[in-house]
């Protein structure tokens, strides 16, 4: 009764009252702190029970596995399930057991181990299909994790459970495939009607979000405003998708909407907001909010704050006032925070403070390999190319390797995906040769090559064929040639498009008249006519 009214104090204190302890005592423990999100004090007692000599039951292992799910304690989660095996507990099928197993692993990250006991479970339930389906969506196994939804469909499964829907449509959004989307999106219409309402916020949300990621923002909005019930999450993720698309003052507009609808902002809505300030160059707007955040609504700025205002003044070029920023911060800056910093000090070719950023972020983390990366180009745009090299030599010496970009573009049911020199399918040679061709027709049109992105020191011809090999080029190539009927591009990239890309895109949208929409980690690039709705501000 006290754990789940959820006191802990109580039921510690009756307990050691308690001269006769037994199994179905210490489960209950156990269970109780778990569930109440003390995973280390359950273990304890889980510890405590094994020296009393006392074998523990299946309900006290799943009890001890759901603790280590939240601890992420994968090593005291295998001697557990070891001990299911040598206990013979898993001899006959145990549903719960097994999935806390499953769920274990998953959250542990141990794909192996956990896809190993979903294959050997006789039973599923929907927490088996939700935790393996999770599992590999975290882990960037996007494809799997879709094949996954399908099983669990095709074995009869046809009311999955809200996170089970927000997590696949996820995936859709992160890898812009809106086909994929758009189909379960039908799917959820046909099945919403058995659904609690908190479950249909869930999946609109999860919905909306989809759209916002795959760049069909005209979809979310209608969406949006055909949701009679919203929450402060409904809104959020629509400040949020306009501020990525380059709409911040319809971001703030939809701010004072939320506002006037009696909704109150929360800790994630400034976030939003103060991003859509950062992306747009709105840096009085953005100040203000930030006050506004702590005096109206008692909110107490927290890390990703100060980094959005780092980030807010960075952008527009206001180095000093973002150094000034990090230095009056109420706690200690974090790695974020410097990255932030630097990345805007590369942005604006200021050397001596982005070497000092640089300094006190690697001081913090010494193997994140992007503020390596950034340092690195801040040297190669000053030509300081030994520098540069000792960057490069230690990055080595520390055993990181800059992420491998890769671009994917959706194209009538199937995604496509490019690697950067990709020079491994069929059509590679031809896909080069194209943009080569596309490339004299853009200089004759005025296009102007920015080598400034290429991070070594070559020739220009050189640089030039360099910047052909880049992803979303090679994306944009291949539609350009395969799917000449193509009105409207999407293409995804892992990384942040370079000043080229960008330029070469906004030509091509012209010359080609297409209308061409790319997606990076940090926003959505619409290119129509020669224009692109970041305003060229990213």
């Amino acid at each position: 009764m006290y754990f789940k009214n959820g006191q802990v104090d109580a039921p510690r204190q009756l307990f050691g009252e308690i001269s006769k302890r037994d199994v179905v005592l210490f489960t209950a423990m156990i269970c109780g702190f778990s569930q109440n999100g003390l995973g280390g004090q359950a273990l304890h007692f889980f510890s405590e029970m094994l020296e009393e000599g006392m074998r523990p039951n299946s309900i006290t292992i799943t009890s001890a596995l759901s603790a280590c799910s939240r601890l992420r304690e994968h090593t005291l989660g295998r001697v557990l399930h070891g001990a299911s095996l040598r206990s013979r507990l898993l001899d006959k099928p145990d549903m719960i057991l097994q999935t806390a197993l499953l769920d274990m692993y998953a959250k542990c990250g141990n794909l192996c181990h956990a896809k190993r006991v979903f294959d050997r479970m006789s039973e599923r339930n929907l927490i088996s299909w939700n935790s393996i389906i999770n599992a590999y969506f975290l882990n960037g196994s996007f494809e799997v994790a879709l094949a996954l939804f399908k099983d669990m469909l095709l074995e009869g499964w046809r009311h999955p459970r809200s996170s089970t829907i927000a997590a696949v449509l996820n995936i859709c959004g992160v890898t812009t495939d809106l086909r994929k989307g758009k189909e379960i999106h039908g799917y959820v219409l046909k099945c919403i009607g058995n659904s609690s309402e908190l479950e249909c916020l869930i999946m609109y949300n999860a919905i909306i979000d989809l759209y916002v990621k795959s760049g069909d923002m005209e979809s979310a909005i209608s969406l949006f405003r055909r949701t009679a019930k919203r929450n402060v999450v409904t809104w959020t993720i629509m400040i949020a998708g306009y501020g990525a698309h380059g709409l911040s003052r319809k971001a703030l507009e939809t701010f004072d909407d939320m506002k006037k609808s009696g909704i109150r902002p929360d800790g994630v809505s400034f976030v939003a907001i103060l991003s859509a300030c950062g992306h747009g160059g709105l840096v009085d707007e953005g100040r203000q909010l930030y006050y506004s955040m702590q005096r109206d609504y008692n909110i107490v700025p927290e890390m990703v704050h100060f980094v959005c205002m780092v980030d807010l003044y960075g952008r527009a070029g206001l180095l000093d006032e973002a150094h000034d920023f990090v230095k009056t911060m109420p706690v200690e800056p974090s790695k974020i925070v410097w990255g932030s910093l630097l990345s805007s000090c590369r942005n604006h070719k200021n050397l001596e403070l982005g070497e000092y950023a640089a300094k006190k972020a690697l001081e913090l983390d010494q193997y994140d390999v992007g503020n390596y990366l950034l340092l690195s180009r801040l040297y190669a745009d000053a030509g300081r190319w030994e520098d540069f090299a000792k960057v490069r030599s230690l990055m080595k010496e520390v055993g990181l390797r800059a992420t491998t970009a890769c671009s994917w573009v959706e194209l009538r049911g199937k995604v496509y995906r490019f690697t950067v020199g990709d020079h491994i399918k069929t059509c590679s040679e031809k896909i080069y040769k194209f943009l080569e061709t596309l490339g004299l027709i853009m200089e004759r049109a005025g296009f102007v090559r920015d080598t400034s992105n290429v991070g070594h020191k070559i020739n220009e011809e050189e640089k030039v064929s360099d910047l052909c090999g880049h992803t979303e080029k090679l994306a944009l190539g291949f539609v350009l040639m395969h799917f000449q009927g193509e009105r409207l591009i999407r293409i995804g990239k892992n990384l942040r498009v370079c000043r080229d890309c960008h330029e070469a895109f906004k030509f091509i949208s012209l010359i080609c008249d297409r209308e061409i929409i790319l997606k990076d980690p940090n926003r959505y690039h619409r290119f129509v006519q020669g224009c692109c709705s970041c305003h060229d501000f990213w």
